[in-house]
């Protein structure tokens, strides 16, 4: 493929699913969100949503380095159109398709894109990892395109890395308070741990919806598996990775009952925290903390690189990790008014956080 194409579906790309895959691995964020599978099946489940935009492109030159921009165009209040990530909101990690080194993919990219901008009034790329070479390209680009750039943290990301630092490892799967969890549960009856990979998992599915929306029943962010549309997004991605396991359902239960589950994905030599839930009954002898000790052995006996506890500062991810990335909202303005609009929105957002602080 030599130009560039405008395509509202990602079977229209020109890209199998391996050679999509293949170009994941080349790019600078390489995670479950920007695979085939992943984004197949968002736009299958949410396509009527938002209007899907993917564009692709190919050197000129006949050089190997194929770039392709998963997109949406999403309208908010008051009437805005927003270029954001198609799969934003649903998926930890973000990026654009590019092999690492080619930055000059990316700016053929964002001339695609740029040459539709009658469509849009400002890009919105939100959970981008701060080490992605596409940030700093992005902001580069802004002036070519007389655009207006604001950049904010927008998450923390804690993650146990395990290669090369193994005896860590083992120490925070060895803490006590950790023991000291499993141990109740153990004096109460047959405690088992199990795991459950790709289209296998799918019989599990309802009992683990079940355990999520009675685990956030009672608080005040309720589970998003009450949506009928976000379980058929979860069994159509499950489905649509045939042979592959990169989804890891893991199961710990007490007297062959579940006791807590963990909707997770092994990729590229990381175990991802994702979604997990407990029986609300045992809340007060945190059958969560039991979960993760079972997922810190696993990743260890697996010999990943990593065990990464995904987006959110939650304290107790921080007890648990030896070193923390951030992800970034970049933002790309078209007219004046709405870059100002945004850094008075930032502004205020800081005013907020440091109040909440005191």
């Amino acid at each position: 493929m030599r130009d560039a194409n405008f395509c509202s579906s990602i079977d229209r790309v020109g890209l199998s699913a391996g050679d999509w895959n293949a170009l994941v691995m080349d790019s600078p964020t390489r995670t479950i969100f920007q695979t085939y599978e992943w984004l197949w099946s968002w736009e299958s489940v949410f396509k009527d949503q938002v209007t899907p935009l993917y564009l692709a492109v190919a050197p000129p030159d006949g050089r190997d380095g194929m770039g392709v921009a998963p997109l949406v165009i999403a309208r908010e209040f008051p009437g805005r159109r927003i270029v954001k990530f198609l799969g934003d909101g649903r998926a930890d990690y973000c990026d654009l398709l590019y092999p690492h080194e080619r930055m000059d993919v990316l700016e053929q990219l964002f001339d695609r894109l740029f040459a539709l901008r009658s469509q849009w009034d400002c890009i919105q790329f939100n959970s981008v990892p701060a080490e992605s070479p596409t940030i700093a390209g992005m902001q580069a680009l802004c002036a070519k395109y007389r655009c207006r750039w604001l950049q904010r943290d927008l998450y923390l990301s804690p993650t146990l890395v395990i290669q090369g630092c193994e005896e860590e490892a083992e120490k925070i799967f060895n803490k006590p308070s950790l023991r000291r969890r499993e141990n109740y549960f153990r004096r109460l009856g047959r405690l088992t741990f199990r795991t459950v990979y790709g289209p296998e998992a799918v019989p599990c599915l309802d009992g683990f919806f079940a355990q999520h929306i009675a685990r956030w029943s009672a608080t005040p962010s309720p589970s998003l598996f009450r949506d009928e549309r976000n379980r058929k997004f979860y069994r159509t991605f499950i489905e649509a990775m045939e042979k592959e396991r990169w989804v890891v359902l893991s199961i710990v239960e007490l007297d062959d009952r579940p006791l807590a589950m963990h909707l997770g994905f092994e990729y590229d030599g990381r175990l991802l925290w994702y979604k997990p839930t407990f029986d609300p009954t045992y809340a007060k002898h945190s059958p969560g903390l039991v979960l993760l000790r079972c997922l810190i052995r696993y990743a260890i006996d697996r010999k990943l690189d990593e065990f990464d506890f995904g987006i959110g500062g939650e304290p107790f991810k921080f007890r648990f990790a030896n070193k923390v990335r951030t992800t970034v909202q970049c933002e790309i303005f078209q007219h004046k008014i709405d870059w100002l609009l945004a850094k008075a929105r930032a502004r205020w957002r800081a005013v907020k956080q440091r109040l909440a602080r005191t």
